[in-house]
């Protein structure tokens, strides 16, 4: 990269490329701009109003839309290696009160002849992989990052200006992913979906977290799950705090092309309901995850009333309903194996059965070790809640 461009002239408004407008006076100059929205910098207002020239434009994109830029990183490499003056930028702050930290929200900074930098909508993220070793920004896990960072120049200026989004590139971290996750409401009318977004543990080992006889157990759903035309029931067990939940969420976010349908504990009894299933009619290929299912699941011989929930599972896993919706379900409950109807529990139909438990001592030393926590106070073995959750002040949580 070409790092000597002259980013001191002020001299502006004497090129003769198809934007500039030497003629106009500055009512019309700035007219020619966007309107800004509400707090938002007018970049382009400000860029036309000193350089009497509508700028090209270089939107600095990742191919992951998990991965933004590190806007301190970008910051410094300006400061540092452009000579740029950053307390001569213009600034919008917010306060983020779980941080308790003021940040810069939106940014531009004007390098001169004919380069400015947006950073608009900025934000701080403590869910961050930091592949490439960056410094945190506040109590060592806190990064301002930015995902909307825009490059506009005078035309003379474009190797440049593709050279530094290249460079930018390189300024990254890895943000927590997510996906949207649709629960089932009801209302007067009938059943229907509300997204809501969940975002992606950073789980970097899943043995450490799991175990290791776990991954074979990982990979046989995770292929399943991505099967078209697939069905059958994964059934998740064992002690609360044991990290169900929590593998559920970063299972989720690998699984492609399919509609996650998220039944709550409340809602799970619904499924026993004439309506429920003319409503699951609706949404072939999906995954149906249902937390606490306990009374859905439950054996039918031991009880003078059967639940037809059991029956619409067996129906929905493995009979002409399931040949017909492909829908595949992953239930999770804290009861013993023992006290699940035998039928759901039957080859062909069950795709997996894990029992989670409380990890080994020294796996638990490990990961207690791997999240900053040290080993001191691990003496036993420990489920991931109580690993997670060793200090009233992280903000960590995990079921």
């Amino acid at each position: 990269m070409n790092d000597k461009v002259n980013t001191t002239s002020e001299q502006n408004g004497n090129s003769s490329c198809v934007g500039t407008c030497t003629n106009l006076d500055n009512d019309a100059l700035l007219s020619l701009g966007p309107k800004n929205r509400y707090s938002e910098i007018p970049s382009i207002r400000l860029f036309l109003a000193k350089y009497n020239t509508y700028p090209s434009t270089l939107d600095c994109d990742n191919d992951d839309e998990d991965t933004p830029f590190h806007a301190t990183t970008i910051l410094n490499y300006i400061r540092d290696e452009l000579k740029h003056d950053i307390t001569k930028d213009c600034v919008s702050r917010r306060y983020n009160r779980t941080a308790k930290q003021k940040y810069v929200h939106s940014r531009l900074s004007d390098l001169g002849n004919g380069i400015m930098i947006s950073f608009n909508g900025s934000h701080l993220d403590s869910e961050i992989l930091n592949k490439n070793q960056l410094k945190a920004d506040y109590d060592g896990k806190y990064f301002l990052v930015v995902s909307d960072l825009k490059i506009y120049h005078l035309p003379e200026h474009d190797s440049f200006a593709q050279d530094l989004a290249d460079r930018f590139s390189q300024m990254t971290v890895c943000s927590s992913k997510s996906c949207m996750l649709q629960m089932v409401c009801r209302n007067q009318c009938g059943y229907y979906l509300d997204g809501i977004r969940v975002k992606k543990p950073l789980i970097t080992d899943l043995a450490l977290h799991y175990g290791n006889n776990f991954l074979t157990t990982h990979d046989k759903i995770l292929n399943d799950l991505n099967k078209k035309e697939s069905k059958g029931i994964v059934l998740l067990h064992g002690v609360p705090g044991s990290g169900k939940t929590h593998y559920i969420r970063y299972l989720i976010q690998e699984v492609q092309d399919k509609t996650l349908i998220y039944v709550s504990p409340d809602m799970a009894k619904e499924i026993s309901s004439p309506e429920f299933l003319p409503f699951l009619m609706r949404h072939e290929n999906a995954i149906l995850i249902i937390e606490d299912a306990e009374n859905i699941i439950q054996d039918r011989s031991s009880s003078s009333l059967p639940s037809q929930a059991v029956a619409n599972l067996l129906n929905l896993s493995d009979g002409l309903l399931g040949d017909a919706m492909h829908q595949q379900i992953i239930a999770t409950f804290n009861c013993d194996l023992t006290a699940v109807d035998p039928a759901l529990l039957r080859k062909g139909r069950l795709v997996a059965n894990y029992e989670f438990n409380k990890l080994d001592l020294e796996s638990s030393k490990i990961l207690s070790d791997k999240l900053g926590f040290g080993t001191e106070s691990v003496t036993e073995p420990m489920t991931l809640a109580e690993i997670y959750n060793q200090s009233d002040n992280n903000n960590k949580s995990i079921a």
